[in-house]
């Protein structure tokens, strides 16, 4: 009998000391899980949290002209992106090639946009919008695509809002200068005669637009023409920049033909901090030498945007299209109010001459890089005295660059209430600041 009482004592014996072997261990576990919990944030680094942003620059040709984008963004976000599928307007997502580079994912992507416009809106493609309706004589509603009745719906509103100092059916006038599809050389300075028989086929008010409920335009004299290239360039940055900030890709720099638009920032490499975008306004040199074509001077840097904003710069200047004839010489700006360039001038007069105008959006949404172009037109047609007082009605930042010689080397300038109160500065202040 004792035996049997000595072994039940010793398997309880046993079984406790098991028992407390094992509360040991799960105190063990249960301190080690609270100290790795804790430490968590310092032993492990999420790869999720890893800043893996680049900066991808891109290029193409569109519209007769060149353009540049900068876009911030990772390259997962990229990855993702292109094996989703990016829809068009119709919500489909085309069929579209493998690419090689997340460069070339970006720069198909913004092409795609821009030949969207220029399809639609150019006066050089037979088969655009517009060149189907300059050949109409119809006086009934054309239909359109919807974005050629927006742009013209934009001109519009500028046109009223400068009293005609910007006007799409200038385009008879603008070819009698040999500034359109006739580049054929101009013997002689046009008569007063030629230019009322053509003004009587130009005027906004004999043009008519709809967007809804299908967009069409509408011509009360069967002899109108259009031509959008005042406002089309500003317009394809818009849809380009809208459609990058639909697919999350919110900072970015994107240039056609001079206008821009940026949203958000940059960010420096090495800090990883962010930099806002600087926008440069282009020394209005009239004569370009070879040295300075690609790389223009430039006169004036703006950091017009914000983490949270978007922005854009449209400049008109004459130093890209100008004439002379005999003595006089004149861009390819007209005042469709009198029929004649607004620069017209004779060479021996040594007045300081209007180099460029530039406009200047804090806000895209309230201010899109398509009217800030229109506006920029209608501002170099109307000149500092006129508009000015203009600007500051409109609340409009416009920047009037003029030069005293041909090589720019001594400029004056005028702004308004607006422009003055944006972060900008002169690139050669710029530059000694940097030393």
């Amino acid at each position: 009998m004792a035996t049997k009482e000595n072994d039940k004592a010793t398997q309880q014996d046993a079984s406790e000391q098991e028992s407390s072997k094992g509360g040991v261990v799960i105190r063990a576990l249960v301190i080690l899980a609270l100290v790795v919990f804790l430490a968590k944030p310092y032993l492990f680094k999420e790869e999720t949290t890893k800043d893996t942003r680049q900066l991808f620059k891109i290029h193409g040709v569109t519209m007769g002209t060149t353009w540049n984008a900068s876009v911030v963004a990772s390259p997962e976000t990229l990855v993702a992106l292109n094996l989703n599928g990016v829809a068009d307007d119709s919500g489909d997502k085309a069929d579209q090639p493998a690419v090689s580079s997340c460069e070339e994912f970006l720069a198909r992507l913004v092409q795609r946009e821009l030949d969207k416009i220029d399809l639609a809106a150019s006066t050089y493609r037979v088969d655009s919008d517009v060149s189907k309706f300059n050949k109409s004589e119809s006086a009934d509603w054309i239909d359109v695509s919807y974005d050629v009745a927006k742009i013209v719906d934009i001109a519009l509103d500028v046109s009223r809002k400068t009293k005609g100092a910007f006007d799409v059916t200038v385009a008879p006038l603008v070819n009698l200068y040999r500034f359109g599809p006739n580049k054929s050389p101009l013997a002689a300075f046009p008569s007063d005669e030629e230019i009322e028989a053509l003004r009587a086929r130009v005027g906004y008010e004999k043009l008519e637009v709809r967007l809804e409920p299908t967009p069409a335009l509408k011509k009360a004299d069967p002899a109108l023409t259009i031509d959008l290239s005042s406002v089309a360039k500003g317009y394809a940055v818009d849809i380009a920049g809208q459609k990058l900030e639909e697919l999350g890709l919110n900072n970015y720099m994107l240039e056609v033909g001079g206008e821009v638009r940026c949203a958000g920032e940059k960010f420096d490499y090495e800090t990883r901090e962010p930099l806002p975008w600087v926008l440069g306004v282009q020394k209005p040199k009239a004569v370009q030498q070879p040295d300075d074509l690609g790389k223009p001077d430039v006169y004036r840097l703006l950091r017009p945007a914000g983490k949270d904003s978007n922005a854009a710069l449209a400049t008109s200047g004459d130093y890209n299209n100008a004439a002379q004839v005999g003595t006089l010489t004149f861009s390819h700006f007209v005042d469709p109010r009198s029929g004649k360039p607004a620069d017209l001038a004779d060479e021996n007069d040594d007045s300081p001459r209007l180099g460029s105008v530039s406009v200047v959006s804090l806000s895209c949404d309230a201010l899109s890089c398509a009217q800030a172009d229109a506006f920029a037109t209608a501002f170099f047609v109307l000149g500092a005295d006129e508009g000015i007082p203009l600007a500051n009605e409109l609340g409009v930042a416009v920047l009037y660059v003029y030069r005293f010689d041909p090589a720019a080397s001594k400029i004056d300038e005028k702004s308004s209430e607006t422009f003055e109160k944006i972060d900008s500065n002169l690139a050669d202040e710029q530059i000694e600041t940097l030393k």
